[in-house]
């Protein structure tokens, strides 16, 4: 399984026990929650290597607790833990033609409606109150805020997301 054909679910917690039970830290901005899941993908390295699962529940908090298959042990948990977990796409809902996932937007050049092209949007960081996107642009990597104020248009599948900016924004990233 490639990145590409996956999103970003989450992270490995901590042990929960010692038989090899744990902890499965949910990205607060998952498309979906699955009730139920057999299989997930680890990132090892830059690769992502498959770890199916002989238990997974969702807790009231939206995490999840989980036992892999050959993990039995907290020792073992250790080795994975805070490692990145992914889904295959497959398994996100369909959206309406003008909806868009954000995990999408990585890859896509980022245009202002005054300034032009900017550059391209390499990550995008959900861990702040704010959605950013961080841009390599010609003058190095910059960072915008996401607002529904400033969206013009986003396009995945021409991979073009259009801004209106406020003067001086990109500035600030000096």
């Amino acid at each position: 399984m490639k990145i590409e054909d996956c999103f970003y679910f989450g992270k490995i917690g901590k042990a929960k026990g010692f038989k090899g039970d744990l902890n499965i830290i949910i990205d607060k901005n998952s498309p979906i929650i699955p009730k139920k899941l057999e299989i997930l993908y680890i990132e090892v390295g830059k690769k992502l290597v498959s770890y199916p699962l002989n238990k997974y529940k969702v807790t009231p908090k939206k995490n999840a607790l989980g036992k892999f298959e050959g993990i039995n042990s907290d020792i073992d948990v250790d080795r994975i833990k805070n490692m990145s977990i992914y889904l295959p796409k497959i398994h996100l809902p369909e959206l309406d033609k003008n909806d868009y996932f954000l995990h999408d937007l990585e890859g896509c050049t980022l245009i202002d409606t005054t300034l032009g092209e900017i550059g391209v949007v390499s990550e995008i960081n959900t861990q702040t109150a704010q959605t950013l996107l961080y841009v390599d642009a010609r003058v190095g990597e910059i960072i915008i805020p996401l607002a529904n104020e400033f969206i013009v248009d986003i396009n995945t599948n021409l991979k073009t997301i259009k801004l209106n900016l406020p003067g001086g924004l990109i500035d600030l990233n000096d």
